[in-house]
């Protein structure tokens, strides 16, 4: 059942089901006096029906839906990351990105460190595993993005990439006893390895689950990565050996347009960023229209002196 939320609609509503558990649940029996035994007697179908004709009888103008009526309007998903103005005159939020959701107590004391200076001590927690500082001045944003604790070489990000800053994780084999694989430190390093070798031009959500449980909400992700059995060919007997692995989950949405995607894309892939990492590549080129990231000629250099080193480091 779908109601407005009106104050005239709801108060009738809730009216209209105490009056019938008032004059039909069973008062007599305190392990029975619950709305849901009264619900299970009627049967669902039954019991939304007697709901409606109690609310008629009230004729005062609600009307209920089976179900919410579909948005007329497009949705836009409100972006969370950098640095968005307030209702508040002179006052903005600032999203800052961690990667991963995982925070080391010293990260956790930073954090705590910019909302004394900056917001107040006010942190506000995303579902995607980030955090705003709320209400900050206009006039010290320049000098928030200044921090150490924001610029190079720290994990946190305000500018994060369309890849890195829509990752989520679940916790992992670290510290779940469920879990199949360990996610958080693999799914860092996988998107940082994504967002250096393509370009997207809108936010990918990439969720990481280590088991069927889906505490990663894979579903619902444009992206979904679930801990699960993998077998991958061993160089040195030729034979097929379990090794860590997962199922790909594409095409799941939020917000007024949402799908669940239930299906495996892919199963079975090993884990192993030689594996994986071409795999993903793969999807965002064929189902997001991800290109190859252009790289200038200094960091064709640098790659290419790394390799050589990097064959060389054996001798």
């Amino acid at each position: 059942m779908w109601i407005p939320a009106d104050r005239n609609s709801v108060v009738t509503l809730c009216e209209a089901i105490l009056r019938i558990f008032r004059d039909e649940g069973d008062r007599k029996d305190r392990q029975k006096a619950r709305l849901m035994w009264l619900v299970e007697k009627y049967g669902v179908e039954d019991f939304k029906a007697e709901v409606v004709k109690e609310v008629k009888s009230y004729d005062r103008g609600v009307k209920i839906e089976n179900e919410q009526p579909a948005p007329t309007d497009a949705f836009e998903r409100r972006e969370l990351l950098g640095v968005h103005d307030q209702p508040q005159e002179g006052k903005v939020r600032v999203g800052v990105l961690v990667p991963a959701g995982r925070l080391s107590p010293r990260e956790c004391r930073e954090v705590a460190d910019l909302a004394e200076k900056y917001s107040d001590g006010e942190v506000r927690l995303t579902v995607e595993q980030n955090f705003i500082l709320p209400n900050v001045d206009k006039s010290e944003v320049d000098n928030l993005l200044a921090e150490p604790v924001l610029g190079a070489g720290s994990r946190f990000k305000v500018n994060a990439g369309f890849i890195e800053g829509n990752l989520v994780s679940c916790t992992g084999a670290q510290f779940c006893g469920l879990a199949l694989i360990e996610t958080k430190a693999n799914a860092e390093s996988i998107v940082k390895k994504l967002e250096e070798k393509v370009t997207v031009d809108r936010p990918i959500r990439i969720h990481w689950t280590g088991c069927p449980n889906s505490c990663g909400q894979v579903q619902v992700a444009d992206i979904g990565i679930m801990g699960a059995p993998a077998r991958k060919e061993d160089p040195e007997t030729g034979k097929k050996k379990a090794v860590p692995g997962c199922n790909i989950f594409v095409g799941g949405r939020i917000g007024e347009d949402a799908h669940l995607a239930l299906d495996p894309y892919k199963k079975g892939v090993p884990l192993a960023e030689e594996d994986l990492l071409p795999e993903l590549i793969d999807i965002l080129k064929t189902e997001f229209g991800a290109v190859d990231k252009k790289v200038g000629k200094r960091a064709r250099i640098v790659r290419k002196v790394k390799s050589i080193f990097k064959g060389n480091s054996g001798d």
